[in-house]
């Protein structure tokens, strides 16, 4: 299909076809000139020099009609380079049927549901109380061994992490002689202390029969008690001494079973484990608990001070997660409140997690307390240091407009999404967001119930509106 001839197209035609008159006329009118100059004049310069001004006007003619011509299709070249800058301003949107099925688009109904308000923050992991450890050697020396552990390897409690070759002065070793001196102390100590309570078990073990035993017997006398009495072969006094006896028999019983009981749960008291080596040779370094490696801070080979921490252990099966709430939602975190978190790591993987506590100062400049959480990680995909999205059931039901999240577009600050008008017309529609429910999100105004919005798609639709009003715009043959 050929183009449409243009008013600039048809103003340069004209134009040169003026010019190409313009250019025949002048050429005859100085060949007339040239003829009557030959008959008045017979002077070859003055022939020459009347040639030389006709030739320069008509080189000035032309001169002009050339500038003339550039200037115009330089205008019409202007007009046609701003054209595509003036894209769809109506919203509306045309997206053919062929267009759809190639980019598969999809379709979302706008539908009210009835959910749960939430409150949402963001939060860091953090270790959950005793599972985090500062490996350090309470002697100096030099760092030995195969090698240090590497950060992420699982190390297991009481594994071995180096060995310090020390450097002990006079006074260092005396110090460790004399600590391990009192550990054996301690430990003798606590030997005695679980015999003792070895022996009042068993002890307390025979006061529980001998108090049984007594009691059967008062319990019988009593009984053979009643009986005489009815036959008035026993007073009401000596009746009364039997039950009373019975009475004293079943206190006793009970006062033996509770400390026999009492003493049976009582825990032994474990030996003091001494990981202290000789201070002339070497200090063995091992894990005080079992986790993984998250700081290496010295190497083999490398001299190590007292109490200097060499690397951390962190146990990740249980991570806390500290996130601030604002004081106006604080009042809903009561009871058994779960929560759900998320990470940018693994966006599609949802974390569970309870209330833990609750902070007891709130910020001054952002009005928030510390909430805790904690997490199971039995996974280990929480790692210390990641941040968090926090989402808590607020404990009341709101009803609200509900669009898949993959619908809603940023455009220039402001949320936008495409409505289904008919079958091949879109219209963009600003929106104002809520709350987001898993893959969902709430609207809060620019929809109605009812209406489709574009999700797999919308951002060929918008780029659709981006283009020029004529451009990829054609019919359907027939």
């Amino acid at each position: 299909m050929s183009r449409p001839t243009t008013d600039e197209q048809v103003q340069e035609s004209e134009l040169e076809h003026s010019v190409e008159h313009s250019t025949e006329d002048t050429r005859e009118a100085r060949i007339e000139q040239e003829e009557t100059t030959i008959v008045k004049e017979t002077s070859p310069a003055a022939s020459n020099r009347n040639r030389l001004l006709i030739v320069a006007a008509v080189a000035l003619v032309a001169l002009f009609a050339l500038v003339y011509i550039f200037f115009l299709r330089g205008a019409g070249k202007k007009e046609m380079a701003e054209a595509p800058a003036a894209a769809n301003p109506t919203g509306t949107v045309k997206f053919l049927m062929e267009q759809q099925w190639l980019i598969r688009l999809k379709l979302a109904q706008v539908e009210e549901h009835t959910v749960a308000r939430q409150i949402t923050a963001t939060g860091r992991v953090v270790p959950a109380a005793n599972s985090q450890a500062l490996v350090a050697p309470p002697v100096s020396g030099i760092l030995a061994g195969n090698q240090m552990p590497r950060v992420g390897q699982r190390v297991s409690q009481g594994q071995t992490i180096a060995v310090v070759q020390q450097i002990a002065t006079s006074a260092e070793q005396a110090q460790v002689r004399a600590a391990a001196a009192s550990v054996q102390a301690q430990n003798a100590q606590i030997a005695v202390e679980n015999a003792r309570l070895e022996g009042e078990r068993r002890s307390a073990a025979g006061e529980v029969d001998t108090a049984r035993v007594r009691l059967d017997l008062a319990q019988k006398e009593a009984e053979r008690a009643e009986r005489l009495y009815e036959r008035k072969a026993f007073s009401q006094r000596q009746l009364q001494a039997a039950d009373a006896e019975r009475n004293s028999a079943q206190a006793a019983y009970n006062a033996a079973v509770k400390r026999r009981d009492a003493l049976v749960s009582a825990r032994s008291v474990a030996p003091a484990n001494a990981q202290i080596g000789s201070a002339n040779s070497s200090y063995t370094v091992r894990a005080p608990l079992g986790g993984y490696v998250t700081k290496v801070n010295k190497s083999i080979g490398e001299q190590v001070a007292p109490g200097e921490t060499i690397l951390e252990i962190s146990n990740l099966d249980t991570v806390w997660i500290e996130a601030p709430i604002f004081e106006r939602d604080l009042n809903r975190l009561g009871g058994n409140v779960s929560a759900t978190f998320t990470t940018a790591a693994y966006p599609e993987q949802e974390f569970k997690g309870v209330v833990l506590d609750v902070g007891a100062v709130i910020d001054e400049k952002t009005r928030a307390a510390t909430v805790v959480f904690q997490v199971p990680n039995a996974g280990r995909a929480l790692r210390i240091g990641m941040q968090a999205n926090v989402r808590l059931d607020a404990g009341e039901s709101v009803t609200a407009m509900m669009i898949p999240k993959e619908a809603v577009l940023d455009n220039e600050g402001k949320k936008i999404v495409y409505v289904l008008l008919s079958g091949e017309e879109f219209q963009r529609r600003e929106v104002t967001v809520g709350d987001e429910y898993g893959p969902h999100v709430a609207i809060l105004s620019g929809l109605n119930p009812g209406e489709r919005v574009v999700t797999q798609g919308a951002y060929q639709v918008r780029l659709q509106e981006l283009r020029p009003a004529d451009a990829g715009v054609h019919s359907h043959e027939t």
